[in-house]
């Protein structure tokens, strides 16, 4: 099974974990603002990696479909980053 897996796969999953902690962390401490930010950017991360793998499997459609969220996450993540409110 880990002979099926390329790098993007690996990452991909690396990111859900990030998500998944973060998340996770977040509502156990719903003060702390930056993770919300950065659970963000790391789905983002995730999207990124799944289109990458999507278009290395030739399923194009699903690529941009990956790359087109993950662009949306990133951009949410800094325009996130970038404002004044906590």
């Amino acid at each position: 099974m880990l002979k099926k897996l390329n790098i993007y796969q690996v990452l991909k999953f690396v990111c859900a974990a990030v998500v998944i902690i973060t998340s996770l962390w977040s509502l156990a401490y719903p003060g702390d603002h930056i993770l919300f930010k950065f659970s963000q950017f790391f789905l983002g991360l995730m999207f990124l990696f799944s289109g990458f793998s999507e278009l290395k499997a030739n399923r194009k459609t699903y690529a941009i479909i990956s790359f087109s969220v993950s662009l949306f996450s990133i951009l949410v993540f800094i325009t996130t980053l970038l404002s004044r409110k906590g």
